[in-house]
Order: structure tokens, then C-alpha cells, then sequence
């Protein structure tokens, strides 16, 4: 990519310029990385935006299943205060006393049999107004999450249209600084075309492929990687070579590609569809059951994808670890990448509370 950038560049500048390459040379590498990244910030924008739209069709549809939900709690609401009411004043008590002075057995299994259906009538009524109501609770906790969520989607609006701005007036005036600007147009023109036409695709090809192998990881769980510390924890080492083999086992695509563990982090570098391609990111522990993945370099032919494409990423694909795959009594208390080993500190729980401290 960064060739064929360079074979364009040679073709739309003048001769003038070639005599001071080296100089113009990192200018123009900005500029390029600059304008990539005003172009994915745009890009993503877009995104938060319909994601806005649809959140904001959401809360109305909301708004409209509440005044339904409403109206049909007030109308259950006067049965339920009716059977309330006659438990009260001692109507159902008053037939206990009907059934207690049966003149004999079958008029007393009969009244029992009428009484009996008339209190599971009582607490069928009861039990669905109250479902109603938990309901109606339900849905106003989903408005008032959606508006807290549409609160969010708009600081980070904000927040991205002012770096993009940011961005964007930058990278105009480094524009000017060159001797002929408009020659640098067709460079940026071609690289997001090439994005926007091949880069994206293939990383949403690459990362999807990716996060279904990573739910498979689990199968490198064998008895030669796991080392016993005592009854209930272990250690699962997977090298380096191994989780590389077991990546080109289960897709081709990951032939072209290069995963290293470095300092507690997974990078990953590689070829695909011919571009070349960098991730670098770290495990979290969320919890004992889960291990997410945050990724904090992303990068297409050089050049270093903007916050808001690798969190769009992240949304989208999920590279995380789950220790239940493994077994269900299974834990993470820790992880580690070094020295081209993962290692995975496990915690055996088994049912009854044995393991538990």
C-alpha cells in the first residue's frame, strides 16, 4: 500500500519537488494519517447519528407502550380493588362460615369446590395486576435507560466532532505547507477509496472470523497444558507456536498472520486480501467468568485507525475469553502473556460449595 502510495505521488508531483523528498516525505505521511483519520472520525459520526435516530425511535414507541400499559393498570386496577375489598369487609370470610355450617358432606364439598375456584379466580386477578405493574416498572427503567444511552451517544458526539474539526483544520494547514497542495488530493483521495472499498471489508471479514476461532480457544485446555497447584487451582500455559498452529488449523486466513505474546499484550500482525494489518490489545478481568478483550493500536497499511473505529470494533466483535467453556466450575483469578506463553491462573469450584474459601 505505502508503495503504491509513493508510485502516485511520483506521478502527480512536479520535479521540484522530488529534489527535497526526504523533507516533503514525513509532511506528506502526516497529511495522509491526518486525513485518514478525519475520514473514519466522519464516518463513525455517521454511525452515531443513526444510532441517535434509532434510539430516539425507540423512547417514542416506549412512550406509547407506557400510556397503553396505563390505561390497562386502571382497568385492572378497579377489579383488584374490588377483590381487595371483599376480603376486607369479610365477604370470602362469611362464605367460610357458609361452608362450616354445611348441613352435610356433599353441600359442604360443594361449597368448598365454589370456594376454592372463586379464591384462585381472586388470586389470578391479583397476581396479573401485579404482573402488569412490574411491567409498567419495567418499561419505564428501559426510557430511562435509553435516555441515559442517548445522553451518552451525544457527548460522544460531541466530543468527536470536535477532534475531527480538530483534525481536519490541522491537516489543512499542513496542506498549504507543501509547494503544490493540489497534488496530494489524488494520495488521499486513493487511500480512503482503497479503506473504504477493501480495508474495511477485509477487517470486518478478519475480525468476524476471529471472534468465532476465540470462542474455540478453549479446546487448547488439554491435560499436557494444565499444571495443578493442589485440588482446586491450576495454571494453563499455551505457547506461543501452539495458539499460532491453532489458528491456522481452523482458517486459512490466519496463515498470513503473526500472534505474539509481549508484555501482557496480543499482537497481532499480518497480511490480508494484500494489506497489511496490526492489533495490539490486553485481557481484562472483568470478572472469574470473563476475560474481555480491549484493543489499543489498530492499524490498515500504516496507518493508525482512530479511537472511534477500534471501539466500533470492539462493539461489534467480541474477542473475549470465557472460562465456562472450559468447564462450568471453572475460574479465572489471573492472566499473563509473556515470554511467548499465556498463562491462564484456573480455580476449580465444584458444586456444594467445595473449593469455595
Amino acid at each position: 500500500m505505502r508503495k503504491l502510495l509513493l508510485v502516485l505521488f511520483l506521478l502527480v508531483c512536479p520535479l521540484t519537488v522530488f529534489a527535497q523528498e526526504e523533507a516533503a516525505l514525513p509532511l506528506e505521511q502526516l497529511i495522509l494519517q491526518q486525513h485518514f483519520t478525519q475520514k473514519e472520525l466522519e464516518r463513525t459520526l455517521t454511525l452515531l447519528k443513526a444510532e441517535e435516530a434509532r434510539t430516539y425511535r425507540d423512547i417514542a414507541q416506549i412512550d406509547l407502550d407506557l400510556q397503553r400499559q396505563k390505561l390497562v393498570i386502571e382497568a385492572m386496577q378497579r377489579h383488584a380493588g374490588e377483590v381487595a375489598r371483599a376480603y376486607y369487609t369479610g365477604e370470602r370470610a362469611n362464605l367460610l362460615t357458609l361452608i362450616l355450617n354445611a348441613e352435610n358432606f356433599n353441600q359442604f364439598l360443594l361449597m368448598f369446590d365454589f370456594y376454592q375456584m372463586l379464591y384462585e379466580h381472586d388470586m389470578n386477578r391479583l397476581q396479573a395486576y401485579h404482573a402488569e405493574r412490574t411491567k409498567l416498572a419495567d418499561m419505564q427503567t428501559d426510557k430511562q435507560n435509553r435516555l441515559a444511552l442517548l445522553q451518552d451517544l451525544r457527548k460522544k458526539y460531541e466530543q468527536q466532532l470536535a477532534e475531527m474539526l480538530a483534525i481536519q483544520a490541522e491537516k489543512e494547514k499542513n496542506v498549504q505547507k507543501l509547494d503544490d497542495p493540489t497534488t496530494v488530493q489524488a494520495l488521499m483521495d486513493h487511500l480512503i477509496d482503497d479503506w473504504e472499498q477493501r480495508g474495511l471489508p477485509a477487517f470486518q471479514t478478519f475480525f468476524g472470523i476471529l471472534a468465532k476461532v476465540m470462542m474455540q480457544v478453549p479446546e487448547l485446555a488439554t491435560p499436557d497444558r494444565i499444571q495443578s497447584d493442589g485440588l482446586f487451582n491450576h495454571t494453563l500455559t499455551i505457547k506461543q507456536s501452539d495458539f499460532n498452529q491453532f489458528l491456522m488449523q481452523k482458517d486459512e486466513l490466519f496463515k498470513q498472520s503473526r500472534f505474539s505474546f509481549v508484555d501482557n499484550k496480543l499482537i497481532v500482525e499480518g497480511t490480508y486480501d494484500h494489506m497489511e494489518l496490526r492489533l495490539v490489545g490486553s485481557y481484562e478481568l472483568v470478572s472469574p467468568t470473563e476475560l474481555k478483550f480491549h484493543i489499543s493500536e489498530l492499524s490498515f497499511d500504516g496507518f493508525a485507525l482512530p479511537q472511534a473505529t477500534i471501539d466500533e470494533m470492539e462493539k461489534a466483535y467480541d474477542l473475549g475469553f470465557y472460562p465456562e467453556l472450559i468447564s462450568p466450575n471453572i475460574q479465572v483469578l489471573g492472566i499473563s502473556l509473556q515470554n511467548e506463553e499465556l498463562k491462564l491462573q484456573l480455580k476449580l469450584n465444584l458444586p456444594f460449595g467445595f473449593g469455595k474459601k
